[in-house]
């Protein structure tokens, strides 16, 4: 299913062509899908808009050239550059309600993060980076040393290092398709 941010962001591009409002009931996705195929002369289909929207349950990951489409309809090259976009790993932006900034974190503080599909991660602040206490996103591992720099509801969460048993495994992003569902400190 695709992020409110992602979703807003196409529904506001629907509106401004004339030929719709926004995406409310799963009939809209058939006008959406024509528009897209319109716009950006590739085929995508209603029913794929449905489980984007999340009108469909659907079992797996949406595949590449789908969110390619979506990014071209937005204005973006392609899904990395529309990631790029949204990416607050290097933001100043200030702190919001939906916002978390790693120094908003004391020593042994413990923050939750969810995201689509079910998945949950649990780091612990350690001086100052992170340890991945629990995660079922088999990206992450338990041990996992993170760091990042905003996390934001909506958004792809960017750990700009990870660190696994020693060994640096650079810059990770998850909850790329949903962005951050909940952000919850103890």
């Amino acid at each position: 299913m695709l992020s409110k941010l992602i979703k807003d962001k196409i529904n506001e591009r629907f509106a401004q062509s004339g030929f719709g409002q926004s995406v409310r009931y799963p009939k809209d996705c058939t006008a959406l899908a024509d528009h897209i195929s319109s716009t950006c002369k590739t085929k995508i289909s209603g029913s794929t808009l449905k489980r984007l929207y999340g009108f469909v349950k659907g079992t797996q990951e949406p595949r590449l050239y789908t969110l390619d489409i979506i990014s071209e309809y937005l204005g973006f090259k392609g899904w990395e550059h529309l990631l790029q976009s949204l990416d607050k790993s290097n933001s100043g932006e200030s702190m919001g309600l939906e916002k978390l900034k790693p120094e908003q974190v004391r020593k042994g503080q413990n923050v939750f993060l969810g995201y689509e599909p079910g998945k949950k991660i649990e780091v612990q602040k350690q001086g100052s980076n992170f340890v991945i206490l629990s995660s079922n996103d088999r990206k992450l591992l338990m041990g996992d040393v993170v760091t990042f720099g905003i996390i934001e509801l909506h958004h792809p969460l960017t750990f700009t290092g990870i660190s696994r048993k020693g060994e640096s495994l650079g810059k990770v992003q998850v909850a790329t398709v949903s962005g951050i569902t909940s952000i919850r400190k103890d």
